[in-house]
């Protein structure tokens, strides 16, 4: 048996996202059509490097926000959740699969062309260090 105490970065991440935008859909997949709602925020890992695959990971995720209310209102979504994520870390936010160790922003928000029909799209990287909860 493996003995794995690195959490995914979507363990740590989505509880929080969620609960501080409770209107949003926070994912790891964009949902199917007949399933999508809006506004909608997507994180994905893109890759990173592990410090020590048992205390520390630099996981960069692709964060994109979907709005169907124009490009202020998506830039405002992205900035929003943003703001969440660097709490997180200056907070030192603890959840059940571990915490923020540090921020990084690769690529900061930037328009792209909706993937889907009538919405707007605003997505940027964001390198973020994660450590598993402390054992007793």
């Amino acid at each position: 048996m493996v003995d794995r105490r690195m959490p995914r970065v979507q363990e740590v991440l989505l509880p929080v996202l969620r609960a501080a935008l409770p209107e949003v859909a926070v994912t790891t997949w964009v949902p199917d059509v007949d399933y999508r709602r809006y506004p909608l925020l997507n994180l994905r890992r893109l890759g990173g490097l592990p410090v020590d695959v048992r205390r520390l990971d630099l996981a960069v995720i692709e964060m994109t926000a979907f709005t169907r209310d124009g490009l202020v209102a998506t830039e405002d979504l992205y900035l929003d959740a943003r703001q969440v994520i660097w709490d997180m870390v200056a907070n030192q936010t603890v959840t059940a699969y571990g915490y923020l160790h540090s921020y990084f922003e690769t690529m900061g928000p930037t328009q792209f062309d909706s993937t889907f029909d009538d919405s707007w799209r605003v997505q940027g990287l964001i390198q973020l260090g994660i450590r598993p909860p402390k054992q007793l």
